[in-house]
């Protein structure tokens, strides 16, 4: 989760993972939030060490803790009673708990964090450098806010409607484009972060050239799927899919070539879009094409 996601207007403390060792459930960066009021949203690795964390956070709630608090646990049987989790993978991890600052002091212009013994603090620029340094009692940890991947779907039907929530939930986000009026399955959609209306011929003016962009080509047509795609090639996308069989694909992709495009761009399209797991449901299908992007995205580090 992002952390924007991770705030409300009721009082909580900000769980987060800020170093491990060895083998962990939870790696730097994870976050989890615990409200006086409410359920835990997010996760710092779950089991034992999750459930101890969560009773820490609600204890500083209880007794109103100004200042973030670090914990140290070890997930070994032979660690100190005090540390250990009750987890054998043997690994330690440092988690820091910060009650939270007032929801509007997470602005646009927020581009990193800290917290240290005198609190969480935002700020406007990124650290070259990001982790936890100090020692027990004078300690900082700092991290850059990255923005989340954004998602273009070019057709808002079912299989659209269905991969938006899943993508979601991974923390990016969508925007759906159709040249359609009244599709229900779009405007239903609560899970886009936009939805426009517009000609296709206009969908190179949308998506950012900038390497960044993920693009999803799902329209109602090969020929909808075909304009959408002569006009998304030429730009530097993060990643490039387009929902269609295999035969379709291969009609489609010998348009492109007989407008110039050469075998190495063609080459980029992933399409059939999505990891081959026999999938035939909208349902499955969003899985697929989740678990592709997903993919692209860690491999690019």
């Amino acid at each position: 989760m992002k952390l924007l996601d991770h705030f409300s207007r009721n009082r909580s403390v900000l769980c987060v993972v800020a170093e491990t060792a060895g083998s962990c459930p939870g790696k730097r960066g994870f976050k989890m939030t615990v409200p006086d009021r409410g359920s835990p949203k997010g996760s710092i690795g779950g089991g034992e060490m999750e459930r101890r964390v969560t009773e820490l956070a609600l204890e500083m709630l209880k007794e109103n803790t100004p200042a973030p608090v670090t914990r140290n646990f070890h997930h070994s049987p032979d660690a100190d009673p005090d540390l250990r989790t009750g987890m054998i993978c043997s690994g330690q991890q440092r988690i820091i708990l910060a009650p939270h600052p007032p929801l509007n002091a997470l602005t646009n212009e927020t581009r990193s964090f800290r917290i240290s013994p005198a609190g969480l603090e935002f700020l406007a620029s990124p650290w070259e450098t990001e982790g936890f340094k100090g020692t027990e009692e004078d300690w900082e940890y700092r991290e850059n806010l990255k923005l989340p991947p954004v998602v273009y779907i070019f057709g808002g039907g079912h299989c659209s409607r269905a991969l938006t929530p899943i993508l979601a939930s991974l923390g990016m986000r969508t925007v759906i484009l159709d040249d359609r009026e009244g599709v229900h399955t779009m405007e239903e959609n609560e899970d886009a972060w936009q939805r426009i209306h517009m000609d296709y011929s206009a969908a190179a003016s949308i998506v950012p050239g900038n390497g960044q962009a993920l693009v999803v080509i799902m329209t109602d047509s090969h020929l909808h799927d075909a304009q959408v795609l002569e006009r998304m090639l030429p730009l530097n996308l993060r990643y490039l899919g387009m929902m269609a069989s295999r035969s379709t694909a291969e009609h489609v992709l010998k348009e492109m070539e007989k407008k110039g495009f050469t075998p190495e761009a063609l080459s980029s399209v992933h399409t059939p879009v999505g990891i081959p797991i026999g999938s035939h449901s909208p349902a499955e299908i969003a899985v697929s094409i989740a678990a592709e992007i997903i993919r692209e995205l860690n491999s690019a580090g």
